[in-house]
C-alpha cells in the first residue's frame, strides 16, 4: 500500500513537471468563448474638463476620469475581445481606428487613449443628440455587431431650440450611454491651446443655438435661455441621456465606480461567441498546482497529526 502511494506521488510530481514544461512553450488552442467588441467614443468638448469627481487615486476631470475608468475596463476584457476608440465634439464622431484585439494590441490602444484630450476637438459647441446618432449610423454602416459605449455629460451647448431626428432603428446597434460627471452645477475651466488655465467659461461666451433644418424637428418646449452674465455652469444631464437611451434602444449607465463600468461592459447581453486562440498556460499552471498539492497533502497531514500527538 505504501509503495502504491509512493508511486502515485512520484507520478503526480512527474506529471506536474511535465505540465509546467509544456507551459514554457506558451501553448494555445482555438476554443469557443464569449468575447466583446466595442467602439468607445469619448466626448472631448470643454465641459468634460469640469472637475466634479472626488474619488481617491483618480483624476477629478470628467474626461480624465472616464479615460482612467475605461483603461481599467479594457484590461478586464477577455482576450479575443476588440476595442476601437472614437472622439465626439460638436455634432460629429471621428473614429480613430477599427476595433483591435485587446490582449495583443493593449499597448497601442492604451497609448492612444492616454493622448486623447480636449485640444483634439474641432469646435467648442456640443450637440449630443446629433453626435450619438452619427455614431450609431456609422457603426450601422460598418458592422452592426460592434457595441457602442458613448461617454458624455449629456449637456447640449448652446441649449438647442430644436431636436435632432433619430432616423435609425432602435436597438439595431446595441451598447450603452455612459453618463459622466456630477449632477450639481459646476463652473467649467477654460484653457488656452497650451493647456494653461485662463479662467472659467462665461454665459456670454456661448454661441446661439442652431437654426431649423430638415435634420431637426421642432422642440416641444422652449429651451431655457442662458443668463446674460455669470459663469456658465455644467452638470450631468441624466434626464436627457436616459431619454436618448430610450429613443435609440441603448442602455444608460452613470459613471461613478470604474469597477461597475467594467462589470457592465462584460455583461452577457453585450457578448458574442467566437472561436478564439486561447492561452493554455493558466490552465496548465492550475493543473500542475493541483497535482503538487495532491502529492504533498498526505505527508503534510501525517506530520500535522504527529505534531499534535507530541503536544498532547
Amino acid at each position: 500500500m505504501r509503495r502504491f502511494r509512493a508511486d502515485g506521488r512520484k507520478s503526480a510530481l512527474w506529471l506536474a513537471a511535465g505540465l509546467l514544461a509544456w507551459a514554457l512553450f506558451q501553448p494555445r488552442l482555438a476554443l469557443p468563448r464569449p468575447v466583446y467588441r466595442y467602439w468607445f467614443v469619448l466626448d472631448i468638448t470643454q465641459s468634460m474638463n469640469t472637475r466634479d469627481y472626488h474619488a481617491e487615486g483618480l483624476p477629478p476631470e470628467r474626461l480624465a476620469y472616464a479615460k482612467a475608468a475605461l483603461r481599467r475596463a479594457l484590461a478586464e476584457l477577455p482576450c479575443g475581445s476588440e476595442a476601437g476608440l472614437g472622439l465626439f465634439t460638436t455634432q460629429n464622431v471621428q473614429f480613430l481606428f477599427e476595433p483591435l484585439e485587446v490582449c495583443g494590441h493593449f499597448p497601442v490602444i492604451d497609448d492612444a487613449l492616454a493622448h486623447i484630450d480636449w485640444r483634439m476637438a474641432w469646435s467648442a459647441n456640443t450637440f449630443v443628440e446629433q453626435g450619438l446618432y452619427a455614431a450609431l449610423r456609422e457603426i450601422g454602416k460598418r458592422d452592426p455587431s460592434i457595441r457602442l459605449a458613448f461617454f458624455t455629460d449629456g449637456q447640449e451647448t448652446p441649449p438647442p431650440s430644436v431636436r435632432a431626428l433619430f432616423q435609425g432603428q432602435p436597438g439595431a446597434v446595441r451598447g450603452v450611454i455612459v453618463g459622466t460627471g456630477g449632477t450639481l452645477p459646476t463652473v467649467v475651466p477654460r484653457y488656452d491651446r497650451d493647456n494653461h488655465f485662463i479662467g472659467y467659461w462665461e454665459n456670454t461666451d456661448i454661441e446661439t443655438p442652431p437654426v431649423l433644418t430638415a435634420a431637426y424637428e421642432n422642440a416641444q418646449e422652449k429651451p431655457p435661455a442662458l443668463p446674460k452674465e455669470g459663469h456658465f455652469l455644467s452638470w450631468l444631464d441624466e434626464a436627457h441621456l436616459r431619454e436618448l437611451a430610450a429613443i435609440t434602444g441603448l442602455r444608460y449607465h452613470r459613471l461613478e465606480d470604474p469597477a461597475d463600468l467594467g462589470r457592465l461592459l462584460r455583461e452577457p447581453e453585450f457578448a458574442v461567441r467566437r472561436t478564439v486562440d486561447t492561452d493554455l498556460r493558466p490552465v496548465l499552471g492550475l493543473a500542475a498546482w493541483a497535482l503538487l498539492l495532491a502529492a504533498h497533502w498526505p505527508a503534510a497531514r501525517r506530520r500535522g497529526k504527529g505534531w499534535i500527538g507530541e503536544k498532547a
